[in-house]
């Protein structure tokens, strides 16, 4: 199961980062079109945080694959930056979370579950 760990700010309720990691199981390694959806918007955040609001993605995605195709992935919005390059960086966390929510929501049943979303203060 892919678990997705969604990090908000207690005060301001920012999504301050994006933890992803293990592997749904919903098909075999490198045919896994649910693992390619949570990466492609993993991949789409990180690339729009780079693009959009100027960051270095050296200084907030960390991407580790294990042996076995499990990947962890970090994105941690930088806390720096002006007012705009914030607010775009929120509109672009959020979005992604909207998306994995749709995933997981699309590919989850009663008997199999591919993603957990879990959200943390």
């Amino acid at each position: 199961m892919i678990t997705v760990i969604i990090d908000r700010s207690s005060g301001d309720n920012s999504i301050r980062g994006i933890y992803v990691s293990g592997h749904s199981g919903y098909a075999e390694s490198g045919s896994d079109i649910v693992c390619a959806g949570i990466s492609t918007l993993c991949y789409t955040a990180a690339n729009a945080l780079e693009d959009i609001c100027g960051y270095d993605n050296e200084e907030f995605l960390t991407v580790h694959e294990s042996e076995d195709d499990d990947v962890n992935l970090r994105i941690a919005v930088p806390e720096h930056g002006s007012e705009q390059q914030r607010q775009n960086a929120q509109v672009i966390m959020r979005t992604a979370e909207l998306g994995m929510i749709s995933v997981a929501s699309s590919v989850n049943d009663g008997q199999d579950r591919f993603v957990e979303i879990i959200h943390s203060r």
